[in-house]
């Protein structure tokens, strides 16, 4: 019972990082000694020291013997692009006699290296507690190491009948503010958030993080004709949150020189029937660029196409107690005409905010 609620305090630090480690996991460590936390830290990004090495530097006291709470797996070897000393050198050094995880890490540099250095020091290591937990916090990492893939997260505020905006495309606003702050919490968790060029066209959205601790975010948006005006609020600010142009891979030079003379980032890809842009293609682009999570944000087309071709991990519905009879669907025609083929979510989670419904699930 106390490994379990160490674990959660640990869990607890983790989660103070989590917006600002992209690429790295999310890690949160704990020095206990005599039943007793002597030290405590939390990975806070690339180039920063390492969860476990902050909780060692925070003990006001000698760790040795102490019990080492890590919910990831400390790093054993030193390789190419990795900044920080391996964790597990300055544990063995210290002498802690035990190391409780929640879970190895799934960097094949590491994966359980950590554990079996720290057994052939002696120490007593302990794995798997709050395994489940800590694995959906670092879901995006886990995606990144296990598929070399963005982590996609679906968001759609929608009417209790299924509308994301009227008949006229008005969409301001289905959701009260206080769910809008939770949208912005949302996006302050991901690298980048993408959009359709109609979105961009009838909403004028300026897509930024507006939380007390601003982050920047790139901005993605689709738009296969490369056709839409600079004057847009999307393509302001370039130095703290860049725009990236998402185009077919036919839009010649000449079109995008005015796109590029302001900074803005064009890429190209293949497109398939109807220009729709390939995303498998694109996942696998954005991975190279340095994108590690996309939160796809609208609108019907974007969100069919991702929905239809099973390009998402996760799909959160923010929905109103509003109706509005006729107006714009959230998806459009996803071919299914049996509901034993209808694509169903696990591992659902339900929340309030104010009157308003937060459904969020996994693809199965």
């Amino acid at each position: 019972m106390k490994h379990i609620q160490y674990m959660e305090r640990a869990l607890e630090l983790a989660k103070k990082g989590i917006q600002e480690v992209s690429p790295n996991p999310a890690v949160g460590a704990l020095l206990v000694k005599d039943g007793t936390i002597i030290g405590e830290g939390y990975h806070r990004g690339s180039g920063t020291l390492h969860a476990e090495i902050k909780a060692i530097n925070s003990a006001g006291v000698s760790v040795e013997g102490a019990t080492l709470y890590s919910t990831l797996e400390p790093c054993s070897t030193k390789y190419a692009g990795k900044k920080q000393a391996p964790c597990v050198e300055r544990i063995i050094q210290e002498k802690i006699s035990s190391v409780i995880i929640s879970s190895l890490d799934p960097n094949p540099h590491v994966n359980g290296k950590g554990v079996e250095m720290l057994e052939k020091a002696g120490i007593h290591v302990i794995t798997g507690v709050l395994d489940e937990e800590n694995k959906i916090l670092n879901e995006v990492y886990i995606k990144n190491m296990s598929q070399s893939l963005p982590f996609v997260h679906i968001k759609i505020a929608q009417t209790i009948d299924g509308k994301i905006a009227t008949g006229l495309r008005d969409s301001k606003w289905i959701t009260d503010e206080k769910a809008r702050e939770d949208v912005h919490e949302l996006r302050s968790c991901y690298d980048s958030i993408l959009v359709g060029s109609g979105t961009v066209k009838y909403d004028d959205p300026l897509l930024t993080v507006r939380t007390v601790n601003r982050k920047s975010i790139k901005r993605l948006v689709v738009n296969s004709d490369l056709d839409i005006p600079l004057t847009h609020r999307i393509f302001e600010n370039q130095n703290e949150n860049p725009t990236m142009v998402i185009t077919d891979k036919s839009v010649s030079m000449e079109r995008q020189i005015p796109y590029k003379s302001r900074a803005i980032e064009i890429l190209q890809i293949p497109s398939r029937e109807k220009k729709r842009i390939d995303l498998t293609i694109l996942m696998r682009e954005l991975y190279a660029e340095g994108i590690r999570s996309v939160l796809v944000e609208g609108g019907s087309e974007i969100f069919t196409s991702f929905i239809k071709d099973k390009i998402f991990d996760k799909i959160s519905f923010y929905i109103a107690p509003k109706i509005c009879g006729s107006g714009m669907d959230s998806t459009k025609e996803l071919e299914i005409e049996y509901m034993v083929d209808a694509i169903e979510l696990k591992n659902v989670q339900i929340r309030t905010i104010n009157n308003q419904v937060v459904m969020t699930g996994y693809r199965n």
